[in-house]
């Protein structure tokens, strides 16, 4: 039956079109077989006790989180002569195996082949100018990407240096990121009449600027798109129509709606500047207002496959063919998760209704196996575009292993949760504002457990959010901890405030200033190591992870700690 799934999804055709007008039922039955991965061994690092409050500062060599207390590190102590008489290796991560996490859902590696092209073409661009985007695209582009900087998050995370001044920060020459200009140049690039859709797999490391990478392409096409219209029209009219078609041009996916939320946001900010129609169909999303932006014509559609598939239950849309046959471009966010088992069929069933697609795009900050599969089977001709970092946990990330096992926890990892957040609460950094903390745990019904234990027991301010909270109630939970930390006023006591959650708030949701997460429990898979990391250390600004295990959690987890310091991709 497995063989046959496949050879129905296309492995015997090399075209797109073919895949095109397979039947969902087909797509429902697809299903793909995972990989066991071995162990691994490393170091195990320990939480200092409650009367160093300032182990947490910024010097790591003096922390004893450096000083492992753990039996594992005194069993195999090196040799001195051995190592001397040891064969040199290579110090290059790049040319070490990948580091092995988990036990199912691996990495798929990028083509090294193919990667060295866009290497070369990253290496080629320093400036926004050098990429071909529109002017006006360009300008909003910069000036939100100025608004969002780094820079501004450092002011909050760190106290100690100097803090930067809207002026100096409005004068800096913004440099696009190495995933914005591999992007931008292949998406953007001249095609010719035979490629009428063109597939693209965009994969670059958390907090990488993903978002504007494929952004900036739509933009560019769709005012081009707007400019060649008027002139066609002015040659056939003598001036422009004024008119504007009815049906969606460019379609924004989605997993959550939190992801929705901020998305939209985000496109939302410069739609009066390019004089575009951005429209977000949700939950909160009214259908008459809707159908009303439709007739009139919608830019961009910003939603998740589900609600866009709730529109065909409305008679003024019946027919899904009719109602997307006008979209040119579509992004697929967070395709690692919409392109999963279950979300496949429903996903797949949208892209197959927008018979006049010009630009797919799947964007990811990982590429699991699984992923790879799908989209090999389903779109063989796809152009893959991934960064050199990808599956790489970001260099600014300090992680630190604590082993709950060791006394003085004794196998209680909220103890251990417990003596890091009263660390993190007095270690003098983030001075003058609140400090932030997101949990990771593994199941939904852990979350209202540990956060009332915090709460209760250890007098921590606790909010925790799972899917079986409503939709508002989520964006509401979530706000404090995706907006700028709130400044405190002189003289106030510090603030710790925690977020405890799972896996669905650790997709794609961009974060301001967040320096700390805890994993209480070790994540499954390499995937989702990547992404709950992910929630801090973006864009090159500090950020620490710290991961609690025990001694059964410890033969694929001690050695973390030293692949992220050798910046070594994760398998």
């Amino acid at each position: 039956m497995f063989k046959k799934t496949i050879s129905l999804l296309g492995s015997g055709s090399s075209s797109v079109s073919k895949q095109w007008i397979s039947d969902i039922q087909q797509v429902r039955s697809y299903a793909f077989q995972r990989k066991s991965y071995g162990n691994t061994k490393g170091k195990t690092l320990q939480v200092p006790k409650r009367n160093t409050p300032n182990s947490f500062n910024n010097k790591p060599k003096s922390s004893s989180f450096n000083k492992s207390t753990s039996p594992v590190d005194s069993k195999s102590p090196k040799s001195t002569s051995k190592r001397k008489n040891s064969t040199p290796t290579s110090t290059n991560p790049d040319n070490l195996a990948p580091y092995k996490f988990g036990s199912y859902s691996g990495l798929k590696q990028p083509d090294e082949e193919k990667r060295k092209g866009i290497d070369k073409l990253i290496s080629k661009v320093t400036d926004f100018n050098e990429l071909r985007i529109l002017p006006e695209v360009r300008d909003v582009m910069i000036n939100e990407l100025k608004k969002a900087t780094v820079l501004r998050t450092q002011n909050y995370i760190n106290s100690t240096k100097k803090r930067k001044t809207e002026d100096e920060i409005n004068g800096l020459i913004l440099r696009p990121t190495p995933i914005q200009t591999a992007a931008i140049k292949l998406i953007n690039s001249t095609r010719k009449a035979s490629e009428f859709l063109k597939v693209f797999t965009l994969a670059a490391e958390t907090g990488s600027g993903k978002t504007w990478a494929y952004l900036a392409p739509m933009f560019h096409k769709l005012i081009e798109n707007n400019i060649a219209k008027e002139k066609l029209d002015d040659e056939l009219y003598g001036g422009s129509t004024g008119k504007s078609k009815a049906g969606i041009k460019n379609i924004i996916l989605l997993p959550t709606h939190e992801l929705v939320d901020q998305v939209h946001t985000t496109v939302s900010n410069i739609s009066e500047k390019l004089n575009l129609k951005i429209v977000k169909w949700d939950t909160d999303s009214n259908f008459k207002s809707f159908i009303e932006d439709y007739r009139k014509g919608i830019d961009v559609l910003v939603t998740t496959p589900g609600k866009l598939m709730s529109l065909t239950k409305y008679d003024s849309i019946s027919d899904p063919r009719a109602l997307l046959s006008s979209v040119q471009f579509c992004v697929v966010d967070e395709a690692d998760t919409l392109m999963d088992q279950s979300w496949l069929p429903e996903t797949y069933g949208v892209i197959k209704y927008m018979t006049g697609l010009h630009d797919l795009v799947f964007v990811s900050a990982t590429i699991p196996s699984d992923f790879n599969k799908t989209i090999t089977k389903l779109f063989p001709m796809a152009i893959p575009i991934t960064t050199p970092s990808l599956h790489k946990l970001p260099k600014s990330i300090e992680f630190r292993v604590i082993n709950a096992s060791v006394a003085p926890y004794k196998g209680s990892k909220m103890k251990a949760m417990a003596q890091a957040l009263y660390a993190i609460h007095c270690d003098g950094t983030e001075y003058g504002y609140e400090k932030r903390v997101i949990v990771f745990v593994n199941g939904k019904d852990d979350c209202m457990k540990v956060a009332e234990k915090l709460e209760k027991t250890y007098n921590h301010n606790v909010k925790y959010i799972s899917s079986d909270d409503d939709i508002e109630v989520r964006k509401e939970k979530v706000k404090e901890f995706i907006e700028p930390p709130k400044e405190l006023e002189p003289g106030a006591k510090q603030v710790l405030k925690v977020l405890v959650c799972t896996d669905l708030v650790s997709r794609g949701i961009n974060f301001t200033g967040i320096r700390n997460v805890i994993l209480l429990d070790v994540p499954k898979t390499s995937v989702d190591l990547v992404h709950r990391a992910g929630r801090t250390g973006r864009m090159n600004q500090s950020g620490r992870v710290f991961m609690i295990m025990t001694d059964q959690d410890r033969s694929h987890v001690k050695g973390l700690p030293k692949v992220i310091r050798n910046n070594r991709r994760l398998a």
